[in-house]
């Protein structure tokens, strides 16, 4: 349940940010393109899975993101997780929130 939860959390988060981003760069949420919302669905999924101390993997970042009623290109989650291998992905998180 916790992780329909945080899925529930990543689509509305990925959804908000999109919205962000686009009345930051003035274009309207629905002109958002597919590829922008899906690295955004692949980054939110990640923090979660860092934060829940779960691996990022292919299959975890594929599964919450359809936890979460989003889809996605099929490349993304592959690619999130082989750029995602190795890194402290927990020290980039603490960086760019200064905590």
């Amino acid at each position: 349940h916790l992780f329909r939860w945080r899925a529930a959390q990543a689509a509305a988060a990925a959804a908000a940010a999109a919205e962000e981003a686009a009345a930051m760069a003035e274009v309207p949420a629905a002109e958002v393109s597919q590829a922008e919302k899906d690295e955004l669905f692949c980054a939110y999924a990640a923090m979660i899975l860092q934060d829940e101390g779960m691996d990022i993997s292919e299959d975890n970042i594929n599964t919450l993101i359809k936890a979460a009623g989003g889809s996605i290109e099929a490349f993304f989650p592959a690619l999130f997780a082989k750029m995602c291998a190795g890194k402290d992905i927990e020290s980039m998180l603490k960086f760019g929130g200064g905590g």
